[in-house]
Order: C-alpha cells, then sequence, then structure tokens
C-alpha cells in the first residue's frame, strides 16, 4: 500500500505543506523572539536554536518535495534492458510544459531508444515541438500516466505486454506512474501513449 502511485501523490503534497509549516514556525518563533527581547540566558538559546532547527528541517523537507524527477544513465539502461524484448513497439509523448516534465520525457525517450521503440508524433492534440524530435501533446496532470486505446489492451496493456512492463520499469526507478485504458475515441490505436506531467 505504501508504495502505490496515490500514496506517492499524498507523500509529496504532505512533506511540502509540513515542510511550509515548520518553516513559518520557525521563522516566527525567532522573530518573537527578536521582538520580545526575551533575554533569560539557557532559555533563549534554547528557543533560539529549536526555532532556528524547524527552519532547517521546513527548508530540507521543501527541497526534497520540489527536488526534480531524475532518470539517470543507470535508470535509463536498466529500463532499456527491460523493453528490449518489446523492440519496435510504437509510442508518443504528452507533456506538461514545465522544464523538469520536458527533462524527464526526453530523459524517458532515451531509454525507449535504447530499447530499440519507435518514437512517433502524437496524433491528436500535437502542441510541443522537442528539437529534433516528433510532436509531442500538451497535457496537464500529475505524475506519469501509460495509456493504452481500448481496442489495444490485449496487445500493450495486459500483463507481461510492453505497456504493462514499461509502467513497472518506471515505477521501479521511483516514477509515480499510473496506467490508464482509454476510448478509442479518444487516443489514437497505433501507439502507447505515455503523458507526462508535473512532480506530484
Amino acid at each position: 500500500m505504501l508504495h502505490t502511485p496515490a500514496f506517492s501523490l499524498v507523500l509529496f503534497s504532505w512533506l511540502r505543506q509540513i515542510g511550509e509549516i515548520l518553516l513559518l514556525v520557525g521563522l516566527s518563533g525567532e522573530v518573537a523572539l527578536l521582538v520580545l527581547g526575551i533575554s533569560k540566558g539557557a532559555w533563549e538559546r534554547g528557543l533560539a536554536i529549536t526555532f532556528a532547527v524547524l527552519v532547517l528541517v521546513g527548508c530540507g523537507l521543501e527541497w526534497w518535495a520540489d527536488s526534480p524527477r531524475t532518470f539517470g544513465p543507470a535508470s535509463q539502461q536498466r529500463v532499456a534492458n527491460t523493453l528490449k524484448e518489446f523492440r519496435g513497439t510504437p509510442f508518443d509523448f504528452s507533456v506538461e510544459l514545465d522544464p523538469e516534465a520536458v527533462a524527464l520525457m526526453e530523459d524517458v525517450a532515451q531509454a525507449l531508444d535504447a530499447a530499440g521503440w519507435k518514437r512517433q508524433a502524437v496524433a491528436q492534440g500535437s502542441g510541443y515541438i522537442p528539437p529534433g524530435q516528433p510532436a509531442a501533446g500538451i497535457v496537464v496532470l500529475k505524475g506519469v500516466e501509460v495509456q493504452i486505446a481500448q481496442s489495444r489492451q490485449s496487445d500493450w496493456g495486459d500483463a507481461g505486454k510492453p505497456a504493462a512492463i514499461l509502467l513497472h520499469a518506471m515505477r521501479n526507478e521511483g516514477l509515480t506512474a499510473f496506467v490508464k485504458q482509454v476510448p478509442d475515441s479518444q487516443e489514437s490505436t497505433d501507439a502507447i501513449h505515455i503523458k507526462i506531467g508535473a512532480k506530484p
């Protein structure tokens, strides 16, 4: 249960909020010490240290919750090795127009390219054209979605098929990823659709 994508969405949001609260309490406490002019020696030092620690912990939690998702060369190689048996599988991207999401899309693309998958232009809703790459669509979502048209579920989405293996490979590398079956009228049936959203 604690390793589910839904839990990851809640965890990052929760950590960011806790970090903001600790930061606010710590800074408020430091200001209060200065304004009230408390000069009780050890008591003042203890409060000052406590508030400073709260500020540092709050900053640390916010930094960790907001740090970019990474999908470096080692992750790319592991994913490529896992997916090589499905060489030639067509896929397209849609991405949130955020530098972190765009960078993650290109990192995932390198892994799929190394596995021999075939990147193609998104059939519906193209709006972002990466330099030297096929057009990608634009999405607004959190995390990563792997979408399969209903009529291709048995070809790509079932257990042991390319989209299911891709989903598990991305989750194994720490990405918050979901799979979604969509009607044929919503997405084309000629590719697996990978949607890269903002960090949860």
